[in-house]
């Protein structure tokens, strides 16, 4: 019961709507996953958008590589492009980064974006934690934004809570809360956005995640339905 109560408290003063992209992401990886085994390797290549209706306009493409040197390490990159995005440049940002596992069930991240609009230098400090509640696998990643590649002005805060739903050995659904907010002045920069979204294992290496976006609540939040698609290849350890 006190796991479920911090969660709780942190969903409601934290928050992460980086994660659903339109600027530099805060986390190299699209996903919450912790470090895989010691050589595995990870691809992604994706399109987001906050608006359904305007693909062809507002979208961000990226592609996103990791690899895990050890059992605890693991590094990765992660490269948007707006090509369908009027408001964006074509090589819009670059982000490198690294997880570190602690025990079984966490791991502290760090990312730098080595490239962006603002063309500043942003790094980001992060902690992913999963656990069971109840019935349900929930994994939680918290996260602070520094310097003026993220932080122009105060220090921005992401939390994204997922709870996994395992529906059949094919298809695993999600519902992703993101929520965060900004220390130089919390209730304007406040947003509180969902995610619900599902993987589709195609073969054991091969999946697809596809799912929308909404803005639920706070100033910042989304303004229309968006969408979420991404192939996913995985190339696990022999």
């Amino acid at each position: 019961m006190n796991k479920v109560l911090a969660f709780a408290v942190a969903l409601l003063v934290f928050g992460g709507t980086a994660a659903m992209g339109q600027g530099s992401p805060m986390f190299y990886d699209p996903y919450i996953v912790l470090p895989g085994s010691a050589g595995a390797m990870g691809m992604d290549a994706g399109i987001e958008s906050p608006d359904v209706s305007s693909i062809g306009d507002v979208s961000d493409l990226y592609v996103m590589g990791k690899y895990a040197i050890t059992d605890q390490i693991e590094v990765g990159a992660r490269i948007t492009t707006g090509l369908l995005n009027d408001w964006r440049d074509t090589f819009s940002d670059a982000v490198i980064g690294a997880k570190y596992g602690i025990g079984t069930a966490g791991a502290v991240t760090a990312n730098v974006a080595v490239y962006n609009e603002v063309e500043e230098i942003g790094v980001s400090l992060g902690y992913l934690h999963s656990m069971q509640l109840g019935s349900v696998e929930t994994s939680g990643h918290l996260q602070v934004g520094l310097l003026d590649g993220y932080a122009p002005v105060g220090v921005p805060i992401d939390l994204r809570v997922e709870p996994k739903f395992k529906v059949n050995e094919k298809l695993t659904a999600y519902l992703d809360v993101l929520f965060s907010t900004n220390t130089d002045d919390i209730s304007n920069w406040m947003a509180l956005n969902i995610w619900p979204n599902a993987d589709f294992a195609v073969n054991d290496q091969l999946m697809v995640n596809a799912g929308v976006t909404a803005g639920i609540a706070g100033d910042m939040k989304q303004d229309d339905i968006g969408i979420r698609v991404a192939a996913i290849y995985l190339l696990p350890t022999k």
